[in-house]
């Protein structure tokens, strides 16, 4: 009984958390929607054609950082366009619900990436060392966002950076206690200097190309835009981005973090990061389903078996 009421609270409060974070940018929206809507018609057409070109380069980026992993799991052989045509669906899913993203891109792996694909295990615990990297990234973006406001205290992000360095040296351990195992592949990358050196850059890489595209669409509606709002922005939108409110992310974190500078602006910018990003995906998926209905898909490993077999009974 105690279990069940608790697995009820928690459907209850997965229900309302993000409905929390979007009713009110929908009330914005409808009580201000001619400000909205006139803030949107006087943005420049290159600040979006140009935020939705900075999220492609983020898309290929953040797909390099998971090939990274995965050669560090040993799937080094698997064919470049399936770890691409996988992490578009993986994009495609995370856009309406963030917590899709995962099983949608191990599925999709699988698939294309037939026998050189590492298991579902070490595919899941590949992303881990992606996320350690990612909170490094925005425990600096929230130092710097900290001097903005007086929200932040000054050393929560420092907090959050050490507790960060700190998972990633504990996961490494556990890697060098079971790397005989095959679970703990998914790890692997931590365990190769090069390979982790790599992923720290395509890390920082990907987190500067969000940075320039929140920095354009920040530009182009004239709101607050240095250094200081800027980290604020994109770090508000990571942590928001943790709810499941897919294309609300946007809108809810310009809001959050900008709202009092200028709340219709703020909303209007968010509204075209969330479309940026949505056009940004749309677009990355296109070209890379395209690029991947060109390649042969891969044989099972059972069936080249028999193939082999087949091929020695005959000669």
């Amino acid at each position: 009984m105690p279990q069940t009421r608790l697995q009820r609270v928690r459907r209850v409060v997965s229900a309302l958390a993000p409905a929390a974070a979007v009713l009110p940018i929908g009330f914005l929206v409808f009580m201000r929607g001619g400000s909205v809507l006139d803030a949107i018609t006087i943005v420049p057409a290159w600040a979006i054609a140009a935020a939705t070109i900075a999220h492609l380069l983020t898309l290929a980026l953040r797909t390099e950082a998971w090939r990274t992993v995965l050669r560090g799991a040993g799937g080094e052989r698997i064919d470049l366009s399936a770890v691409h045509a996988a992490n578009a669906g993986a994009f495609l899913a995370g856009t309406v619900q963030g917590q899709a993203a995962m099983p949608t891109r191990i599925a999709l792996l699988r698939r294309y990436g037939g026998e050189n694909s590492p298991g579902v295990s070490q595919i899941a615990l590949a992303d881990a060392p992606i996320v350690m990297f990612e909170v490094c990234a925005a425990a600096l973006l929230a130092a710097v966002g900290s001097t903005a406001v007086g929200v932040i205290p000054a050393w929560a992000p420092w907090a959050m950076l050490g507790g960060a360095v700190a998972v990633l040296a504990a996961l490494r351990l556990v890697y060098g206690r079971l790397r005989h195992r095959s679970i703990a592949a998914g790890l692997g990358v931590l365990a190769s200097p090069d390979l982790r050196i790599r992923l720290a850059i395509v890390v920082a890489a990907f987190t500067g190309m969000a940075l320039l595209r929140t920095w354009i669409v920040l530009v182009g509606f004239g709101l607050p835009s240095d250094p200081a709002h800027l980290c604020l922005v994109l770090f508000t939108m990571g942590a928001v981005g943790l709810l499941p409110i897919g294309v609300g992310t946007g809108p809810t974190a310009t809001v959050a973090a900008l709202g009092t500078t200028n709340l219709a602006a703020a909303t209007a910018a968010g509204l075209v990061v969330s479309s940026a990003t949505v056009l940004a995906v749309l677009l990355y998926a296109g070209a890379t389903w395209a690029w991947r209905a060109r390649v042969p898909e891969p044989v099972p490993a059972l069936d080249l078996a028999q193939n082999r077999l087949a091929v020695a009974a005959h000669q």
